[in-house]
């Protein structure tokens, strides 16, 4: 499947291409044309590795300088302009989709520490374990995209995906320093409470009061802190988990409509149908066929 998207270019900017990528949310990159663009806000996650040379870009406003083996992190909504690289520059990159990055990890990983610290600090860099485990996982990502044709190409796909993301969502988290003192603010360990107790229940409960009763605040309380964090409430973050079970449920399981709603503890078909509906803007029925088609 083609489609123009945003892409890293041999001089640290973004420019508009065609490339083949998967499903609605992964692409590769080896090696684009110089061009001369301005600045772009990114819509993907971006996690490129150099591999050879030494370049710069500037990412919101701040100049960064890379080398060999420093890995660069875009989150969707960053805006990178043009910077400048060495004639010898090689890098990998790998572009997912918001969507895509959703639905291939779990809601846990997707934390105040590890946004917090991409955001501010978009270049670091990898231990020789890390640069050569990346550069495994990209080798093997390329290959499956040239094998679209496969039996059970997507499944393994996702599958490869998920493990990558968790190798990296490791890397990131070691590179995260804690607070003063080696603790977190209360606020923000509320946050991390709050996350540790949502990816941790299955199915998870879908009322605010569980979460604060567990963690002895009030649900006001807990949602202005969560806001504060993440910029979502408490009831946002949960509907957002509890529809990342659904969706995974209804694409990447052979379960029955009805077993999936009592295996996520609605009360009736009914009342799943109108939720999923709500969130999907669709039914559960026409969402997998759709999907899975």
């Amino acid at each position: 499947m083609k489609e123009n998207v945003w892409l890293i270019n041999g001089e640290m900017g973004m420019l508009r291409e065609h490339d083949v990528r998967f499903d609605d949310g992964i692409l590769l990159v080896k090696s684009l044309p110089h061009t001369n663009t301005g600045p772009i806000r990114s819509e993907w996650v971006v996690i490129c590795v150099l591999t050879a040379g030494s370049a710069a870009c500037t990412i919101d406003s701040q100049e960064h300088a890379l080398h060999a083996r420093d890995m660069l992190v875009i989150l969707p909504g960053t805006v990178v302009d043009k910077g400048k690289a060495s004639a010898d520059v090689r890098m990998d990159c790998l572009c997912i989709s918001k969507r895509m990055l959703e639905a291939s990890v779990p809601f846990s990983m997707f934390n105040w520490d590890l946004m917090s610290f991409l955001s501010t600090h978009p270049v670091f860099s990898l231990q020789e374990g890390d640069y050569r485990r990346f550069s495994l996982f990209y080798a093997l990502l390329s290959d499956k995209l040239e094998h679209q044709e496969e039996l059970c190409y997507r499944e393994s796909m996702q599958c490869l995906l998920k493990s990558f993301l968790y190798d990296f969502s490791n890397v990131v988290g070691r590179h995260i320093p804690l607070t003063k003192g080696g603790r977190y603010s209360q606020g923000k360990n509320l946050f991390k409470g709050f996350l540790n107790e949502l990816s941790s229940v299955h199915p998870r409960p879908r009322s605010v009061s569980y979460y604060a009763e567990k963690l002895n605040v009030t649900p006001k309380y807990l949602s202005a802190v969560c806001k504060n964090a993440s910029g979502n409430t408490a009831s946002e973050l949960i509907h957002k988990a509890v529809t990342k079970d659904i969706s995974d449920l209804l694409l990447y399981s052979n379960k029955s409509i009805k077993e999936i709603m009592v295996e996520l503890d609605f009360p009736s078909l009914s009342f799943f149908g109108k939720y999923v509906k709500k969130h999907f803007g669709m039914g559960p029925k026409e969402f997998r066929a759709k999907m899975s088609s």
